[in-house]
């Protein structure tokens, strides 16, 4: 109960750190509202498409590193399961354990053995911060977009060999064992892996991007990417569930520090949170209402 309390009061000092950075910044409601009543429904549309494609990138990653495992989840699984996750860690707190432990009974139920199914969960998480890393570099370097085309390419071709999973892990441990399955995952399969993430970390950019579009929002997009790229950074410390509050502030005064107007780039920011962060908790809800695993099979 304890802990508990702590997370609540830690979510709201968190709200009120982000209400006090953004004094200045922010446009008075009336504003907001005309900038997103004006806003063009072609850019709306595509910006729901990319973040829709952002979480499919997330769920595909997923079923990149279970099959190298030799377990076998469907797309449409996967994804439901993607969005489940995504709500818990956008509205529960320590939702991002909450979300790794739903997972853990999903791989599990679905074959995976507790090892390969703690490695699944600890690998993704080590390929999304690889991803991000990624997307710095193409922004920063120009070149780089050459290397990520190289790295996609033989996305077509990778194998799908299994790792052995029966072996139970030894008196070393758990995590010797887990780390032992971690190296036996083929180096095509890691490069296939680090492109989905880098993928969905893009495609997840260009949601905001086309958000900004949206409201006419004049902004280069350098100065948009380098913004979004901080935000995502401070998004790793779990300061609040899904980054309520800090995503927001740290857009916001990006933007206009930019020179963006305080309205159109409150709106922007607005649209954007909703369709990633907002927008998934009750699609979420209704994947992990729908979403029926098997039993899991007797270790």
């Amino acid at each position: 109960m304890k802990s508990r309390w702590w997370r609540w009061a830690l979510l709201v000092v968190g709200l009120g750190v982000a209400a006090v950075t953004l004094q200045g910044h922010l446009p008075s409601p009336a504003d907001a509202w005309a900038a997103l009543r004006g806003a063009s429904p072609a850019w709306l549309l595509l910006a729901c498409a990319l973040s829709a494609l952002s979480m499919a990138a997330f769920a595909e990653q997923q079923r990149h590193l279970l099959s190298a495992f030799g377990v076998r989840m469907t797309a449409p699984a996967s994804l439901a399961l993607s969005y489940a996750r995504s709500a818990m860690a956008a509205s529960l707190p320590a939702g991002s354990a909450i979300s790794a432990g739903y997972a853990f009974r999903q791989f599990r139920a679905r074959g995976a053995g507790p090892a390969a199914a703690g490695a699944v969960i600890l690998l993704s998480g080590v390929a999304s911060l690889a991803g991000l890393a990624l997307v710095y570099m193409v922004i920063e370097a120009r070149w780089t977009l050459w290397l990520l085309a190289a790295v996609a390419l033989p996305l077509a071709r990778i194998s799908r060999p299994a790792v052995d999973v029966d072996v139970p892990p030894r008196s070393g441990g758990r995590l010797r064992h887990v780390l032992r399955l971690a190296a036996a995952v083929p180096p095509r399969r890691w490069i296939g892996v680090l492109a989905i993430a880098a993928f969905n970390w893009l495609t997840d950019l260009a949601c905001l991007l086309a958000a900004m579009q949206a409201v006419g929002l004049d902004v280069p997009w350098q100065s948009a990417a380098i913004g979004y790229l901080v935000a995502q950074l401070v998004r790793q410390i779990p300061a609040t569930p899904g980054g309520v509050g800090v995503i927001e502030a740290a857009l916001v005064i990006a933007l206009t520090t930019a020179g963006a107007t305080a309205a159109p780039a409150a709106a922007a920011v607005l649209i954007y949170r909703v369709l990633s962060c907002w927008g998934v908790v009750p699609i979420g809800l209704a994947c992990w209402t729908a979403l029926k695993a098997p039993a899991p099979a007797p270790a």
